[in-house]
């Protein structure tokens, strides 16, 4: 609730600010739905790890997330690959849901 708040807050502040400039900006705000939370690989399924070795064999500097979307539990990977930021999403059973550069 409280994130719903904040996010509405910005919002009436962004578009208060944006009425006074001469140059209309697009104002985009998210609110992650299940309010993901950093993890430690530890506690990411082995399914998941294994999938994302299999997909990502050149990942490096991983940060791994739990989030529930739809009332599924998610982990997110956002990694580096080639130079570039990446970012994966998995099923609890390992299936790559959506994966690419950020």
């Amino acid at each position: 609730m409280k994130k719903i708040f904040l996010a509405a807050s910005l919002l009436i502040a962004a578009a208060t600010f944006t009425g006074f400039s001469s140059a209309h900006a697009a104002v985009t705000i998210s609110v992650k739905s299940g309010g993901g939370v950093h993890i430690p690989a530890s506690q990411v399924p082995v399914a998941v790890r294994a999938s994302f070795a299999a997909n990502f064999p050149t990942a490096t500097n991983v940060r791994w997330e739990r989030q529930t979307e739809h009332g599924r539990t998610q982990y997110q990977a956002d990694f580096l690959m080639n130079g570039q930021r990446w970012r994966a999403v998995f099923a609890s059973n390992g299936t790559l849901l959506s994966a690419g550069p950020r």
